[in-house]
Order: structure tokens, then sequence, then C-alpha cells
């Protein structure tokens, strides 16, 4: 699928991490993500400094964190800070400042970081999504921020009720989904994350096509790219690797 509406619209936002966390369980789930830029030449201190931060303060558990590159796209050289998925309780509850979060955060990275850029807060939805297992051990992945033409969200949603049976059939990638829980002009409504561990398996990658029309029948995956092609106004990719 990714392939082919490359080819359609055109291609550049979010990040997913992975809490541990079934695909059948809780579908109430929050992730954030801080967008920075390390200042020129401390790439390399920058991203031992947050996965040093991240052992300290966000380890496996309630409030996970990780570091991911974004390699491709407008935003390409920034870094993603990504907490969660988690449970919103453990947003009420996660290091303080009297923990020493903010002190080591503030003595140890930002003085690497060149400037800060966008926030996000969305909802995972496990409902939609499988392969958690797999993203977990993906050295990349490609990021879908989708425009959703208005009061389409139910289409979307039946489309990727159909996507995730053949991805989880496949159980080749991960398939997630994303709900913008903030809303803005340059803010995309829904996102969409593949994984991958190989840039020559990206490129050979040409979507689902074969195992959908198996599932679904002849022609129904030109029927679904052109349900695809009405219900959104755009959207924007990213291509970005795991750090931690």
């Amino acid at each position: 699928m990714k392939k082919y509406m490359v080819l359609l619209v055109i291609a550049g936002c979010f990040a997913l991490n992975s809490y541990a966390q079934s695909d059948s369980g809780n579908t109430s789930l929050a992730i954030e993500t801080l967008t920075m830029l390390p200042k020129r030449g401390m790439e390399d201190k920058f991203e031992a400094a947050v996965v040093a931060h991240n052992k300290k303060f966000h380890p496996e558990g309630p409030y996970f964190a990780g570091l991911r590159k974004i390699e491709y796209g407008p935003k390409a050289g920034y870094y993603v800070w990504v907490l969660g998925p988690v449970p919103y309780g453990s947003l009420d509850t996660r290091p303080t400042k009297e923990s020493g979060h903010d002190a080591d955060w503030n003595t140890t990275i930002d003085p690497l970081v060149e400037s800060y850029g966008a926030a996000g807060f969305m909802n995972y939805n496990a409902e939609l999504s499988c392969g958690l297992d797999i993203f977990k051990k993906a050295k990349h992945y490609e990021t879908w921020g989708i425009d959703l033409k208005p009061k389409q969200f139910y289409r979307f949603k039946a489309l990727c009720e159909k996507l995730k049976k053949v991805y989880e059939s496949e159980g080749k990638t991960c398939f997630l989904v994303l709900e913008n829980n903030l809303h803005g002009k340059d803010m995309p409504d829904v996102a969409l994350v593949w994984s991958f561990d190989t840039y020559s398996d990206w490129q050979k990658d040409p979507g689902p096509k074969a195992a959908y029309e198996k599932r679904y029948g002849a022609g129904s995956w030109q029927q679904a790219m052109d349900e695809w092609m009405d219900m959104i106004n755009d959207y924007n990719s990213e291509i970005r690797s795991n750090i931690n």
C-alpha cells in the first residue's frame, strides 16, 4: 500500500515507541513526541546523553521513552524523543522535578540542543494496529501524518481494519495507527507507521496488494486505493531510525 500511494500523493511526521502492551489490550494509550535539532557536530554526544537520560528516568514500564532520528523528509537531521505508548494515568505520575529528572535534562541534554521543534500528543489505537513486537526489533520505520477530509474518519477506520488483517496475516511488518489529540492547521488528523530493517527491503516493498486481493477479491486493491484518494486531503511522510 505504501509505495503505490507514495506515487499518487506527495511524500515527508510522527513516531512511536513500544510499551509492553498487547495489540488486543487497552486502546487508550498516550504517546508524546518532542522534536529536537542537536548542535552541529554534537550528534553523537546528544544521542548518548538522551539514551543515558532515558535509561535513568524512562526505562521499560509506564514511563518508557525512546529516541528516534529523522533520516529522510522535511525534518531530516532532527531527532524525536518519544514517551510511550503509556496509560494516560502515567502522565500524571511521570518523573518530577524533585526526582532530578528536570535537572538531568537541563544539564546533560539541553546544552547540546540547537533548537526545539514541535511537540505532539497522540492516541495509540490498539484496535486498528498490529505488530508492536515487530516494531520493537525494527531498525527503521516510515511514518505518515495524514490530513483527512471532514467526516471521513469512519472510512479511514474501515480501511485500516482491512489492512490490519492483511498485515497481521503476513506477519512481516508492523501496522500502527495513531490519532491526534491536538488539532491545528499544520497538524495531521491521524498517522500510520510501518517498520523495515533495510532500505533494500523498503525499496522492494510494493505494499500488500497480493495478500489484500487474496483476502478481499480481485480488484479490491484498486478499490482501496480509490477509497484512499477520496478520503484524504494529503499526507506527509518521513523515514526514521530507532536509536534506543
